[in-house]
């Protein structure tokens, strides 16, 4: 089983932002920046060209939504919405996933000690799923009234 096979199915630690039964959406265990949100399909697939087409586009408007959120709960002024496919292209992990990458034009200070592509504090994990999770499930809320 490929790693995010293994996080989608609990047999790996995943911070989860959202989930349902075809997506999820798990913060980046080596974050470009904060906030830095991987949007996966439950089922594998080994990269964004080989995915069920019905399946792909439920993957794209749910990265949509969650980037509005993210961009929302962290106060970014800008958001990166890519998926790598192949090696050459930077792809690391062969299972379907789209990054959202906030961006600002000076990170807030509460993220002053943010080390980019490094492993962070468990607490900073905690804390955005807390966040960004709050925000999702609120503009659920929304759409539905």
């Amino acid at each position: 089983m490929c790693l995010f096979c293994n996080i989608v199915s609990g047999m790996e630690q995943g911070y989860f932002v959202y989930r349902d039964e075809d997506v999820s959406a798990i913060l980046d265990k080596y974050p470009s920046a904060p906030g830095h949100t991987l949007v996966i399909p439950n089922r594998h697939y080994q990269n964004i060209l080989v995915t069920d087409p019905t399946l792909a586009c439920k993957l794209t408007s749910k990265t949509i939504f969650i980037a509005k959120a993210i961009t929302e709960a962290l106060n970014a002024t800008g958001v990166r919405i890519l998926s790598n496919v192949g090696t050459t292209s930077g792809q690391v992990i062969f299972h379907t996933h789209i990054h959202i990458i906030p961006s600002w034009e000076k990170i807030p200070e509460v993220f002053s000690n943010f080390e980019p592509r490094r492993v962070q504090e468990q607490s900073y994990y905690i804390s955005l799923q807390k966040v960004i999770s709050q925000y999702i499930k609120s503009s659920m809320e929304k759409e539905i009234n």
